[in-house]
């Protein structure tokens, strides 16, 4: 059996249709576990009343996304367990794709498959740690320009002698691949894990309230002897960032909060001062943007854009 395990707080649309795609390319072999982190936009009425062969469990709060999976995780009966984020369409045979290669592949812990954007591109992902310089990559904005498959692979091609290993990876992920490939690191929008793996490594780390979870996660199994795959053979099409309602956004505190923990338990002293430089220069430019912006054209979105910064700016000084 396959336990899927959905977190979701306050996206019910976007959940209603993940739930709908695995209603429809559903077994009788899937459990489908909805956790629900104390929603306020009707998400579990909509469950009850339209997907009520699912199970739902509801939370009196919102207590996080590796909190959240850890509650479906122990209520989870299968042998295969996948995280699976709510802004995700689930396409035929993707479940069972992976499945098949952990039924093949003893030593792996945990299987990713094919993500796609929105508009059926494929995603880039990070199949490596996110080092320094990947985070200046993503703070400074330069990864925006290279959205595209063409617009990375050219980068990668002529100027990737230039970047970091972790970088070169973004530019040309290993989903660009057509075999099965051994990666360093999975994403949580899309994570099924053996439950001898999980048995063994523990639960995901609750100190991380949203975001970094997956990458720790999938260090401990790593260092548990575990090996982690990506398989092109199934897809699953992951609507980036929209699982968080809009609220976690760049410059979000808690999203950097986990950024520091995670740095602090993997990474040396030296290079968990220079990230803290880094988001301190980079928040303090944007802050100064917003600002700018706020008095010009008196924006609540600035206003809210520069308060959250501050905050940030804060903590890098805790």
């Amino acid at each position: 059996m396959i336990s899927v395990i959905i977190v979701n707080y306050c996206t019910r649309e976007l959940l209603r249709d993940c739930l709908a795609s695995l209603r429809a390319s559903r077994d009788p072999a899937v459990e489908i576990i909805v956790v629900d982190n104390h929603s306020t936009d009707a998400s579990v009425e909509m469950v009850r009343a339209e997907f009520s062969e699912f199970r739902l469990i509801t939370n009196s709060e919102n207590l996080g996304f590796a909190q959240g999976n850890n509650t479906g995780i122990w209520q989870a009966r299968g042998k295969y367990i996948l995280l699976l984020n709510s802004d995700t369409l689930v396409r035929p045979g993707a479940l069972q794709a992976m499945t098949r290669f952990l039924d093949s592949h003893p030593t792996a812990g945990g299987v990713t498959c094919r993500l796609l954007n929105g508009d059926g591109t494929i995603q880039a992902c990070v199949s490596r740690r996110p080092g320094p310089m990947l985070l200046f990559f993503r703070l400074s904005g330069l990864s925006h320009l290279f959205g595209s498959d063409r617009a990375r692979r050219f980068v990668r091609r002529y100027l990737g002698w230039l970047l970091g290993a972790t970088v070169r990876s973004y530019l040309d992920p290993y989903a660009a691949s057509e075999s099965p490939l051994e990666v360093e690191n999975i994403s949580g929008a899309c994570l099924m894990l053996r439950r001898e793996a999980v048995e063994q490594v523990g639960l995901l780390d609750e100190s991380f309230f949203m975001y970094f979870e997956d990458m720790d996660y999938c260090i401990r199994l790593r260092k548990a002897g575990w090996k982690l795959f990506y398989v092109p053979t199934g897809e699953i099409v992951h609507l980036v960032g929209q699982s968080s309602g809009g609220r976690m956004r760049d410059y979000s505190v808690s999203s950097y909060q986990s950024l520091f923990y995670f740095y602090r338990k993997h990474h040396s002293f030296w290079k968990v001062l220079a990230v803290r430089i880094l988001v301190f220069f980079a928040s303090s430019i944007r802050w100064a943007w917003s600002l700018a912006h706020e008095l010009s054209a008196d924006s609540s979105a600035y206003r809210r854009n520069r308060l959250d910064l501050q905050q940030v700016i804060r903590l890098c000084f805790d």
